[in-house]
């Protein structure tokens, strides 16, 4: 039974579990009731010595919230449904069903392109001339329907569709997210990626401007990207400085 249960952890460590929980509370706590908030903590509490894994039954639940059975089974009904938790019903020596036992599970990230990339370094190569533009080249342009932002990907958060679209092109647009994203790999941060999307905003702006003034001597995208590493890099270090387990933070050794 114990080797059933280790096999249900679905966290390595307890950081990791909470990181989970607190990002979907992030995204959903305004729209959970003060009772399905309530059971989550609960649970939550309960998931430590298996991180993940809470053996906590209904009628504990109900007893230690002061919450009505219906109240505590339409809350695991919406975690189960909005992906934070399954239940895993337990199976007893005898071969009888037991309790249902409720796992937090690690938040699924939306397949991208970007998942799998590696860091290269582009050689720089000179751009040739462009040939002149015919006029049947016009007209077979102007024929081509144009696409919209609305064909770009949905794991593309909207607000930095919005930041991006009046100064890239879609295909750009698509790129620079891409830097973004593998940024925010290279860096162990405590939310989902969208959650800095104030700094994001910020670093974009600031490439913006200094393209308009000239000052970005080889590709927007390129520069776009080192500012997002340094710009995680920051929000990384803030983090670690106002955690209170990470008093003693080795920077020397920071990779």
């Amino acid at each position: 039974m114990l080797q059933e249960i280790r096999q249900l952890q679905s966290f390595p460590n307890k950081i990791a579990m909470d990181l989970r929980v607190r990002a979907f509370l992030y995204h959903h706590k305004a729209t959970l009731s003060p009772g399905a908030l309530q059971v989550l903590k609960f649970i939550w509490r309960h998931s430590v010595k298996f991180p993940g894994v809470s053996f906590a039954k209904i009628d504990t639940i109900i007893d230690k919230t002061s919450r009505s059975r219906s109240t505590v089974i339409r809350a695991i009904n919406l975690f189960v449904a909005k992906g934070l938790m399954k239940r895993v019903p337990a199976v007893r020596p005898n071969g009888k069903r037991g309790v249902n036992f409720l796992v937090i599970l690690p938040e699924a990230t939306p397949a991208c392109p970007w998942e799998k990339d590696q860091e290269v370094e582009q050689p720089e190569v000179s751009t040739p001339k462009p040939a002149p533009v015919q006029k049947e080249d016009i007209k077979k342009a102007a024929s081509k329907p144009m696409m919209d932002t609305d064909y770009l990907p949905a794991f593309i958060p909207k607000a930095f569709i919005e930041l991006t679209k009046p100064y890239l092109q879609i295909t750009d647009i698509y790129a620079a997210w891409g830097s973004v994203a593998r940024a925010y790999r290279q860096m162990k941060l405590n939310y989902p990626v969208d959650h800095y999307i104030e700094v994001i905003t910020k670093t974009f702006k600031q490439a913006i401007f200094l393209q308009k003034q000239g000052a970005i001597k080889k590709t927007f995208l390129g520069y776009f990207y080192g500012g997002m590493k340094n710009s995680f890099t920051q929000v990384g270090r803030k983090e670690i400085m106002e955690d209170p387990s990470n008093l003693y933070y080795d920077w020397l050794h920071e990779s």
